[in-house]
């Protein structure tokens, strides 16, 4: 877990996008959300920030334009691990290894993907396992939990300290 956590962080504090999707109206589908609306209260008004929700393709080519090297997708993900473990690597590796079942936003996030790699960066997915995607407006506590670690962990690596990005 160590090493995983580490990846995340050098990643994530390199030159890198960071797109928040899901759905709020679907209890852990929301966790790419959550995760994200606290990074932005932390980074202030940060570039590079994005809040998608379930339509990252309206979005695709701002941030395909942005100057970075890579882009971080964080979303919920389905995969035969435990409910809350994290998923991290590569976008189009993660696609093959879970066998394109991982989130439940694949299509659009397949697509720009390849969009991204279009224009040069390298896009990751950083994905928590989920059990519950049906109507609710609640995170699961195992969810909630690795969420929090998550986002201390981003805003760590972003430098951020009490909503100012430095």
């Amino acid at each position: 877990m160590n090493t995983l956590l580490s990846d995340i962080r050098n990643t994530v504090s390199g030159s890198c996008c960071l797109v928040g999707m899901g759905n709020f109206l679907k209890s852990d589908d929301a966790v790419g959300l959550y995760i994200i609306e606290s990074v932005k209260k932390a980074a202030g008004n940060r570039e590079g920030i994005y809040n998608v929700e379930d339509v990252i393709e309206a979005y695709v080519f701002k941030i395909a334009e942005l100057d970075c090297d890579s882009v971080v997708v964080i979303d919920a993900v389905k995969a035969d691990a435990e409910t809350g473990s994290i998923i991290f690597g590569r976008l189009e590796d993660e696609f093959e290894e879970l066998g394109g079942t991982l989130s439940t936003h694949k299509l659009a996030l397949k697509m720009s993907g390849r969009i991204f790699s279009e224009h040069n960066k390298v896009t990751y997915l950083l994905g928590v396992v989920v059990d519950n995607t049906d109507f609710g407006a609640e995170l699961s506590q195992t969810v909630r939990e690795t969420a929090d670690v998550l986002i201390k962990l981003i805003i760590d690596a972003l430098n951020c300290e009490k909503g100012v990005g430095k």
